[in-house]
């Protein structure tokens, strides 16, 4: 223990990043649990699409014919507060949310979730994320 303390005291900087480090690892994990929703990768998405997921694309309309998740819902971030009552049917199963590349969709989450949505799901890395994966895309 004396030499520990010896260490630390002659290495004050590699403590500090060190600990900074433990910090930023514990907060981000305590973030994590506390949304309410989830984010899951390409490949878990599949899986809660063939349990019968619903999936929402909330890119513009024309993002979303240029290619999409196969069965996505497009509702644009823009008018996704006003349209929620066309979702209302899927409130108590699973929903997954995505976007170009995964960082609008946690927005669009929080509100699907203040809104009552049960299992609110993001879209890692958004329609990116699943085209680095070469999955496939419906298109029109």
């Amino acid at each position: 223990m004396p030499r520990l303390l010896e260490f630390a005291g002659h290495h004050p900087y590699l403590i500090a990043a060190a600990i900074l480090i433990l910090v930023l690892f514990v907060g981000d994990e305590l973030l994590r649990r506390l949304r309410k929703y989830r984010e899951v990768t390409a490949a878990e998405s599949v899986l809660l699409i063939n349990k019968g997921a619903t999936v929402v694309d909330i890119r513009a309309s024309k993002e979303f014919s240029e290619g999409h998740v196969i069965g996505a819902h497009n509702i644009p971030a823009a008018e996704l507060d006003g349209r929620l009552s066309e979702l209302d049917k899927y409130k108590q199963q699973p929903v997954i949310v995505y976007c170009e590349n995964g960082t609008t969709s946690q927005k669009a989450a929080g509100m699907l979730v203040k809104h009552g949505f049960k299992a609110v799901h993001t879209l890692k890395g958004g329609i990116r994320g699943w085209q680095n994966e070469h999955f496939p895309l419906e298109r029109g």
